[in-house]
C-alpha cells in the first residue's frame, strides 16, 4: 500500500511504531498504551486513539532512539518536522 491510501491517523501511529520497532522502543508504546486506556494492546485501539497514543509517546520514543542512533529528518530548511518538536 502507498502512503496516500492511509490516514492521516494510521501514518502517525505507523511512523512512531516503525521507530519504537526499528530501535527496540515497543516497551514505551506499551508503557503510554496502559496509561492511556488501561491496558497494553495496540490492536485493539481505533485509529484516534492510536494517533493520540502516537502523539503521547513521541517525544519518549524519540529521545530513547535518539540515544541508540537514531537521527530525525530534517526538513528542507534544516529543522526537524513541524510535528517533531525538541525541548
Amino acid at each position: 500500500m502507498s502512503e496516500d491510501q492511509y490516514t492521516k491517523e494510521q501514518l502517525e501511529f505507523l511512523e512512531i511504531f516503525e521507530i519504537a520497532a526499528r530501535y527496540d522502543c515497543l516497551f514505551l508504546l506499551d508503557f503510554h498504551c496502559f496509561d492511556l486506556f488501561d491496558h497494553d494492546q495496540t490492536s485493539l485501539l481505533s485509529d484516534g486513539e492510536r494517533a493520540q497514543l502516537a502523539a503521547a509517546a513521541r517525544y519518549d520514543i524519540y529521545a530513547e532512539a535518539m540515544q541508540k542512533g537514531f537521527l530525525p529528518k530534517s526538513s528542507p530548511f534544516g529543522g526537524v518536522h513541524e510535528h517533531q518538536h525538541f525541548c
